[in-house]
């Protein structure tokens, strides 16, 4: 292999009518990874992803040391947005930015509206005991920062009012009618748990024979900054977002460099099943249009290879010997004419 690219980055995947989410790209010479993140437990059980209970406790400042935004109105649980350092939350080690509050003391609050979510950790006690998952796919909102253009009240006014946009965490230090100074006593008891954050394969897909595009499908309208990968399989990558038009450039070129450089090799390896003057000269994925006006913009992606003096048509790439023999269309290249359309 020559010139093969591994690359690693950030970007966003839109799947299906899901709004996008932030997923790790990781290319390697073969297979392009697409990865998210999940709170996964690595000790004390089998590695699986779920629910996690966390009790803690208030601190006389900063309280549970949590933000949070979300809430029913906008058809997702609360989520935590922000976690103080040096707080409780942190320190227990099981609680993670964007993960959902399902239950606080046995409450179920799945369908509670930000502010009832508020008013329940406000009045929780000085420990609270809270069941909570990692929201892998969080609505882009999740991540506005809390500065001065937010339209919610600052949370030590008297209305209480608080924003599911805004990061509402200020207020949960304290209960408002206790004055007293909350214990800061030893941590909970560990369940002998150990959950840490970490990027998950969500979608595997091989390079070899694979097509990738920047265009929408069937048409000529070309993504700025978008494209998508699918499998010879069938397997698709979804629409993945770049940030940039440079990046997504640079995506292209580096998973077509190793997509080449593995039809190379396999082009050599198949080649050794044929004669001399039936040798592969090249293979790869086209577009074709029918010369149709009722449908001048459909293009359907058709499979080519130049093998001897043929260029053969398929529908899919050619696995076995046999597969040679049941081409969509065959052309003996003495007998065609090639024309290069701009």
């Amino acid at each position: 292999f020559l010139s093969l690219k591994t690359k690693t980055g950030i970007c966003l995947l839109q799947d299906g009518n899901q709004e996008p989410f932030k997923v790790r790209l990781h290319l390697a010479k073969d297979i392009l990874m697409i990865q998210e993140q999940d709170v996964i437990c690595v000790s004390g059980e089998p590695f699986y992803s779920g629910e996690r209970t966390v009790t803690i406790r208030r601190q006389t400042v900063g309280g549970f040391g949590l933000s949070i935004k979300g809430g029913a109105e906008h058809n997702i649980p609360v989520v935590i947005s922000k976690i103080s350092k040096e707080q409780r939350a942190e320190l227990s080690g099981l609680l993670f930015i964007g993960d959902a509050i399902l239950q606080i003391n046995g409450i179920n609050v799945r369908k509670c509206r930000h502010e009832e979510v508020v008013q329940v950790l406000r009045n929780a006690g000085e420990e609270v005991t809270l069941t909570v998952s990692f929201l892998k796919r969080a609505p882009a909102f999740l991540k506005l920062p809390l500065n001065e253009d937010c339209a919610c009240a600052p949370s030590d006014q008297s209305s209480g009012t608080s924003s599911p946009l805004c990061d509402s965490g200020l207020h949960l230090n304290y209960h408002p009618n206790n004055t007293d100074t909350l214990s800061c006593s030893s941590w909970p008891a560990s369940p002998g748990l150990r959950w840490e954050k970490r990027w998950c394969d969500l979608r595997l897909i091989p390079l070899l024979h694979s097509r990738f595009s920047q265009y929408l499908p069937g048409s000529d309208l070309c993504r700025q900054n978008a494209f998508q990968v699918i499998a010879v399989d069938g397997v698709c990558s979804g629409i993945i977002q770049c940030l940039s038009a440079e990046d997504c450039i640079d995506w292209l070129q580096a998973i077509a460099s190793n997509i080449s450089n593995l039809t190379k090799h396999n082009i050599k390896k198949i080649n050794r099943n044929f004669p001399v003057n039936q040798q592969i000269v090249y293979m790869g994925w086209t577009e074709e249009r029918e010369q149709d006006s009722l449908q001048d913009r459909m293009y359907t992606p058709k499979f080519l290879a130049l093998r001897g003096s043929s260029l053969y048509k398929f529908l899919a790439p050619p696995v076995t010997t046999w597969d040679w023999t049941r081409a969509e269309k065959t052309f003996s290249v003495y007998e065609i004419m090639c024309k290069i359309l701009k």
